[in-house]
């Protein structure tokens, strides 16, 4: 008796069950590392089969051979059931390459509608607010750069561009403390509005601005050209998320509540007098997680 290198307990006896509905598959019963474990695992099988094909096959020339080389009954037996083998080994992986193109559709079907579905839930979750993205994260990170370039880079600017010894601010209501968040203002104004319409502000530009609104600007050109370059790459960043947000400088700020605006002069009393810089908002977003607005407190008045 001839091993062929196949045995009858070896092949597959019955097909394996039928692939989940869509309905299924995108339930949550089967997730998409389900199917592509059943994926992975057809495939190893239907290598396996066809491994087993070409073993049969090379024992099935061989004793083709013996049996061109010899009349004997029991040869020509044995390669009667040999090529009864070979044809059950080829329908076996007929059927198994069937079955692993039938779960490759299904499986590419189950990862649109996924992929359907997980879009379908973020626009959701971005237009309600419940949820945080990585976009949201992106803005996030991109606010933390905005307070820190208004609330420290631009602060110190404007201690030099308004000087203690020039006495002239000091005629303005609220002081030197206004005369430098005034300065802040228009800083921001000058910075963003006009990289949001696409034209990047240059430190030359805003130099020479501030020069002829009476600001002192010798020697703040490492400071200026810090915070044009901040600014212009945020606003880049801004631009580059998919997810839209902007800077709210339409705002009335005696309509604000406290809640909705951060003291630029950091005194407990005083009624909002202007606008520093405008709250950072996100599409989508509720007004609780905005980056609030800097608002200068006019001193002395009751809120």
């Amino acid at each position: 008796m001839y091993e062929y290198g196949w045995n009858d307990h070896e092949a597959p006896k019955e097909p394996h069950p039928a692939a989940p509905s869509m309905r299924a598959a995108t339930s949550g019963q089967y997730s998409q590392e389900w199917w592509l474990g059943q994926l992975h695992d057809l495939q190893q099988r239907l290598v396996a089969v066809e491994s087993w094909q070409h073993a049969v096959d090379a024992r099935a020339e061989q004793q083709a051979a013996k049996a061109r080389r010899s009349s004997n009954g029991s040869s020509q037996t044995d390669l009667t059931r040999l090529r009864e083998t070979v044809g059950r080994v080829s329908d076996g992986v007929t059927a198994m390459a069937h079955r692993v193109d039938h779960l490759e559709t299904r499986l590419r079907q189950a990862e649109v509608l996924l992929d359907r579905l997980r879009s379908a839930g973020v626009r959701d979750a971005i237009a309600t607010g419940e949820a945080p993205s990585d976009m949201h994260r992106r803005h996030s990170q991109i606010k933390e750069r905005y307070q820190r370039l208004v609330d420290q880079d631009l602060r110190n600017l404007a201690r030099e561009l308004c000087p203690a010894d020039a006495r002239q601010w000091d005629q303005i209501p609220g002081g030197m403390p206004a005369a430098r968040a005034r300065a802040v203002s228009e800083i921001v104004h000058m910075l963003f509005t006009a990289a949001q319409q696409g034209t990047p502000a240059t430190a030359e530009g805003v130099q020479s601005a501030l020069a002829h609104r009476g600001y002192v600007t010798e020697g703040t050109d490492p400071r200026l050209r810090k915070a044009v370059d901040g600014a212009n790459g945020i606003v880049r960043d801004m631009a580059a998320v998919e997810l839209p947000a902007s800077l709210l400088f339409d705002v009335d700020v005696t309509t604000l509540a406290e809640d909705e605006y951060q003291a630029y002069n950091r005194q407990d009393t005083g009624v909002p007098g202007f606008l520093v810089a405008p709250a950072y908002a996100v599409q989508g977003e509720a007004p609780e997680n905005h980056l609030k607005a800097f608002v200068f407190l006019a001193p002395g008045e009751a809120p």
